[in-house]
């Protein structure tokens, strides 16, 4: 909360702060919570999923991409300063948009026709762009804040 007794600089601070915590609780964890549901679906049948099992069939991919496509909208118009950096993290999220939507629809693809998918992979490729997923979102969030 921003106190009257706050600099410029610290009510920024507390802004972009408060938006980041908005961001990652309404945009990154509860866009979470289907790979939260297959976990306990898993486990409340006596499994205990691995983070392979909740990965293998792309799902991070898909809410990589949502988050990236929130994040560009946070960015879009938000002032002229810093353009360079806002290019960065934008074109970041652009990227991670393309590859994370075009991706998914690579794996799920040959997935229903039975063709073989090699799901440790997709798995450990999809928690990478995932996290560059995050970095990057987060880069537009905070930079959205600079006008």
């Amino acid at each position: 909360m921003v106190t009257p007794t706050d600099s410029p600089r610290d009510r920024k601070s507390r802004v972009i702060s408060e938006k980041l915590v908005r961001w990652l609780v309404f945009s990154v964890a509860i866009s979470l919570l289907p790979l939260v549901f297959n976990f306990l679906r898993a486990y409340g049948r006596g499994a205990t999923p691995s983070l392979i099992d909740l990965n293998a069939h792309g799902e991070l991919l898909l809410i990589s991409a949502a988050i990236a496509a929130a994040a560009i909208g946070e960015l879009v118009a938000s002032g002229g300063r810093y353009q360079i950096a806002k290019i960065i993290a934008g074109g970041g999220c652009v990227l991670v948009l393309a590859v994370a939507s075009l991706w998914f629809a690579d794996i799920s693809a040959p997935t229903s026709s039975g063709a073989l998918v090699d799901y440790v992979r997709v798995s450990n490729a999809s928690t990478v762009v995932f996290m560059l997923t995050v970095i990057s979102s987060a880069s537009c969030v905070v930079l959205s804040e600079v006008r």
